[in-house]
């Protein structure tokens, strides 16, 4: 009889274990997909390319960056061709460019919902100075809400917290 029981609760055990995993796989394949997003979007602005930048946003989302907001994909890819412009000019006047490099750490992802993301994160931007040494250009924090649509994550809305202090 206890070799019974025993058989129906490891039964009952890997029945449970084997019903989680399906959600477990999913999240942790969700979990690579908004790492991913959230390198893109990195690695878009930093390299200035502004189709890529705007395409890891929803057509309707929001930038808040210490209360610049920024809606839509006109006005959010107007983020990267400010920067394209601003380049342009210091190039022009014999200035270093002031490329952006991001750095970004203390990732967190919680779900929401199957379907809903927040990732948080601290971030500082590096520039090249005078002299060839880089100095930190900003440093703040990052709240991200992104949303699963057609099988891909994408920002709805981006908080950022730039340290004034």
């Amino acid at each position: 009889m206890r070799m019974l029981v025993a058989a129906l609760l490891v039964l009952l055990i890997c029945a449970s274990a084997q019903a989680r995993e399906p959600d477990d796989l999913r999240q942790l394949a969700d979990r690579a997909a908004i790492t991913e997003v959230m390198q893109k979007y990195i690695w878009s602005v930093d390299s200035l390319d502004a189709e890529g930048y705007v395409s890891v946003f929803t057509e309707d989302a929001v930038i808040d960056a210490n209360g610049d907001v920024h809606k839509g994909h006109d006005e959010i890819r107007k983020v990267v061709t400010s920067l394209q412009e601003l380049q342009a000019r210091n190039r022009a006047a014999g200035k270093p460019p002031g490329n952006l490099y991001h750095v970004i750490s203390n990732e967190r992802i919680a779900f929401t919902s199957p379907t809903e993301a927040l990732y948080q994160s601290y971030w500082q931007t590096l520039r090249k100075g005078t002299e060839n040494r880089y100095i930190a250009g900003g440093f703040g924090r990052s709240e991200d809400h992104l949303v699963k649509r057609d099988g891909h994550w994408l920002i709805k809305y981006r908080k950022l917290v730039v340290f004034t202090d």
